[in-house]
């Protein structure tokens, strides 16, 4: 069964529609589905990895990127990204004495980070861009005078 490895610019339009059409998809798997369905309708031989799909999300920014991750009891150490393979640095933190605390690891591309304890992404969330089109209107809060949390701060 033979197929083609789609152009970084086809590849990132068809992400492009995917993400314009749905807004919102939960899950990599899901998302990879879709990009291949808009892939093999302008080829049917093209094909690209879910991997390659998330990181050309990323580094084109077509799309906003939520992870959930789990936490391993290895060591966090230095490296590659594990969400996009870029270059991690380290997070480093002042104490009131002066001394430098090293916290963790982030990632100077995407959302990734991690403290001592190693973290393993388990699930993407890939969002749209645009502002308002996922989330809703923030719901209006009451008024302090007219919520009842704060009755115990009216004065007489």
């Amino acid at each position: 069964m033979p197929y083609r490895i789609p152009p970084v610019k086809v590849l990132s339009q068809s992400i492009t529609e995917v993400i314009k059409e749905k807004g919102m998809v939960i899950s990599q798997r899901r998302f990879s589905e879709l990009v291949l369905k808009k892939l093999k309708d302008k080829d049917p031989e093209f094909s690209a990895s879910e991997e390659r799909i998330r990181r050309t999300a990323i580094f084109r920014n077509l799309a906003r990127i939520q992870i959930n991750y789990r936490e391993t009891k290895d060591e966090a150490r230095n490296g590659k990204c594990p969400v996009c393979g870029s270059e991690t640095k380290e997070i480093h933190n002042q104490t009131l004495l002066g001394e430098d605390v090293k916290l963790g690891f982030k990632c100077v591309r995407c959302p990734y980070w991690t403290g001592p304890n190693r973290r393993v992404p388990v699930r993407y969330t890939f969002l749209s861009l645009q502002e308002g089109v996922i989330e809703p209107a923030p719901k209006k809060r009451k008024r302090a005078e007219e919520d009842d949390r704060f009755s115990q701060w009216k004065f007489a």
